[in-house]
């Protein structure tokens, strides 16, 4: 529990959350912290990792029973009373990080992704904006949005990286269309065909990006702010890939405190 609430605080999620009051901090450490630990799971190569997704799904039925038994259910049991977050999303965010205990990680068309990226993104935002409190029912879409807009940005970002490990969330369709081969993916060859196939898919997250923010109702732009902050830290991020240019490489693009700190004191400036 320590450890994952000490990488939260590292996160981006952390910074983007800066706005809000204590007890919604601490609600979202909690939520953060079942997604870590789902996330660890599928990532570090336990071999009785099947088991351990059983086991937190057991332990998931414990937290809405109120009869938790571990220490990260006993936190989050009256967070997901307090805010009435449905068990439906903790659920699909498991089954999101089973997806990634698959050998050889491949997905066809985009529209198989989203099915992917909604599990282990979308489902956060929603259980997020549960926690920020909205009226308008649309703020739902829009959390899926972006969602989907942060995902792929991660996918983009850490597309080395995952090919390390025989993953390659890029849908083959897409590969395809731009000449590349899971080869060229998986050795890390940085070619003009590599790039402009990242550089779609980062045009593809701006839209989604764009698209999650046209579907804000103006009655919850406020109470969105820290939604808003994590999109505007997502998209620095995304505008850092495009700059580079887009293409496969080892090294991790990331936001150094200022820049975070510039990108949150401009949102928290456009906040009504």
């Amino acid at each position: 529990m320590n450890d994952n609430l000490s990488s939260y605080k590292k996160s981006n999620f952390a910074g983007a959350f800066f706005f809000l009051p204590k007890e919604k901090k601490r609600a979202l450490g909690c939520v953060y912290t079942f997604c870590r630990i789902a996330d660890d799971i599928a990532d570090e190569g336990f071999t009785d990792a099947k088991e351990r997704f059983a086991s937190l799904r057991t332990e998931l039925d414990n937290i809405y029973k109120g009869k938790a038994q571990s220490d990260m259910g006993k936190q989050l049991c009256p967070v997901v009373k307090n805010f009435s977050i449905p068990k439906q999303y903790f659920l699909d965010l498991i089954e999101g990080c089973e997806k990634d205990l698959q050998p050889a990680l491949r997905y066809e068309t985009f529209g198989d992704l989203q099915w992917y990226t909604y599990r282990v993104a979308s489902v956060v935002g929603l259980m997020c904006i549960k926690i920020f409190g909205y009226k308008n029912k649309k703020t739902e879409d829009y959390a899926v949005a972006l969602g989907h807009a942060v995902q792929l940005t991660n996918i983009i970002r850490d597309a080395a990286e995952d090919a390390k490990i025989n993953r390659i969330y890029i849908p083959k369709q897409d590969m395809e269309t731009f000449g590349v081969s899971q080869d060229d993916i998986l050795q890390l060859k940085d070619t003009r065909k590599t790039r402009a196939l990242l550089f779609f898919e980062a045009q593809r997250a701006q839209e989604l990006f764009i698209k999650a923010e046209n579907m804000l109702p103006k009655e919850d732009f406020k109470s969105m702010l820290a939604a808003r902050a994590m999109g505007n830290i997502y998209k620095a991020i995304l505008n850092k890939l495009i700059a580079r240019p887009c293409r496969l490489s080892d090294k991790k693009i990331k936001l150094s405190k200022v820049e975070k700190l510039a990108i949150l004191f401009k949102t928290w400036r456009n906040r009504l």
